[in-house]
């Protein structure tokens, strides 16, 4: 069979199908010699090999187009096609399994080559089994390098490959992103003798979980620490208390030896010495009339809980008219505590506000504090939820705002309380 009964026949679909994929093949070869710096031997020989199989493509493909034009030949060809159509089949099944092998030789020291050198493929092939994700872009967006970390970033980000520099910055919106369930650290830098910049996206995701702990932990501590200062300063008033009594115990005990040693001198003046019982007598006098006109027990609810947040770094300042008795006064003071525990412990407080506000029907208190504002609604739980309960069992009501600052609002009617103020 002759090339030309060949290519009109069905026989041209394998011969030229196979031709075709050698080529591809064969440009896969001479792609990467250009792109690995390979010796001019080598590259000429490669692409001597693939001019060849072009031409001799192209000259089955002549031979199709002339019976296409001219049916039946009705034209003779020149003289070169003609030679080649009178050719035996043979012969390019024979170039093409020449081909074939020439290739896998070119192939195979290719695959030798890049083993032994360092060529952009081995490179871009270690820069993607980095478990960091590396990229550079040019100043108007344009990437150039990206590897598949930061490819599989870019898609968790944007739902596509990283192709717009300017975009995935965007997306990330600033140094950390989340994305495939692992949290990354952003860095840019700008590439030394050249306009490119570097990014790079490292795996923080065990740092981000302990340092995450770390700040629960140490919100924890601080409400410790808040709590064992109130217990502190109640603990050391109840050991001031607890003294006091002892010193009281301690003194009627001497009165009454005294008064017992004043009975037996009124039977026996002589046994006894009456300068040193009339001394007695005089101190512990003294003792218990100073102790009567200055009660130490006696503490206001108001200025304990002023004590108590001035203890915890909060200063309060009160405007307005503060009630002088019940159950105005226990009211502010039970607010004022809980109000300077919560700034400290949920916004950072330093400083609380108290305004004092008359109105006809009866008395308002504003509470404000300099903290953090809360980022929602305020949940009422422990304190606040017992405080409302407090105030509504004297008869008020309670508010809370959240925005946009915090503030607590009481209003106790006039009914529920004296008109006595200070």
């Amino acid at each position: 069979m002759t090339i030309r009964e060949a290519m009109l026949s069905a026989a041209r679909l394998p011969v030229l199908g196979l031709l075709f994929l050698l080529l591809a093949a064969q440009m896969t070869i001479l792609i990467a010699a250009f792109r690995d710096g390979r010796s001019r031997r080598f590259t000429l020989a490669v692409l001597s090999s693939f001019l060849t199989g072009t031409v001799l493509f192209l000259l089955c493909l002549s031979i199709i187009s002339w019976q296409n034009n001219y049916p039946g030949w009705t034209r003779e060809p020149p003289a070169w096609l003609q030679a080649f159509c009178d050719g035996p089949v043979r012969a390019v099944w024979a170039f093409e399994a020449i081909f074939a092998a020439a290739l896998l030789l070119a192939a195979r020291n290719t695959i030798r080559y890049r083993r032994r050198h360092v060529t952009p493929d081995s490179i871009k092939q270690a820069m993607d089994l980095l478990p960091v994700g590396v990229a550079f872009g040019s100043p108007d967006g344009t990437v150039v390098f990206r590897n598949l970390v930061m490819d599989r970033i870019s898609a968790a980000l944007t739902g596509k490959q990283l192709t717009d520099w300017k975009a995935f910055q965007a997306s990330a919106g600033g140094d950390r992103a989340s994305a495939e369930g692992r949290v990354w650290q952003l860095r840019s830098l700008q590439t030394q003798g050249s306009s490119l910049t570097q990014l790079t996206a490292e795996d923080i995701t065990e740092q981000a979980g302990i340092l995450s702990e770390l700040q629960e932990k140490n919100r924890k501590l601080k409400d410790i620490r808040l709590r064992l200062e109130i217990y502190n300063r109640q603990a050391e008033r109840i050991i001031i208390a607890q003294e006091l009594l002892t010193a009281r115990m301690t003194v009627h005990d001497e009165l009454g030896h005294i008064l017992l040693e004043s009975r037996h001198y009124m039977s026996d003046p002589g046994a006894f010495d009456e300068a040193m019982l009339l001394q007695a007598l005089r101190n512990t006098n003294t003792y218990l009339l100073r102790e009567y006109e200055q009660d130490d027990t006696a503490r206001d609810a108001l200025a304990d809980a002023i004590d108590m947040a001035e203890t915890i770094g909060v200063e309060v300042t009160i405007s307005g008219p503060i009630p002088r008795e019940e159950p105005g006064r226990g009211l502010l003071a039970a607010a004022i505590q809980e109000c300077a525990a919560n700034a400290v412990k949920h916004a950072g407080g330093t400083a609380m506000t108290v305004r004092i506000s008359p109105e006809k029907n009866g008395t308002r208190f504003s509470l404000q504090n300099n903290g953090t504002p809360p980022a929602g609604p305020v949940r009422e739980a422990g304190g606040l939820l017992s405080l409302r309960a407090l105030t509504e069992s004297k008869g008020g009501c309670m508010e809370i705002a959240s925005e946009p600052t915090f503030r607590l609002d009481i209003f106790l009617p006039a009914e529920t309380q004296r008109d006595k103020t200070e």
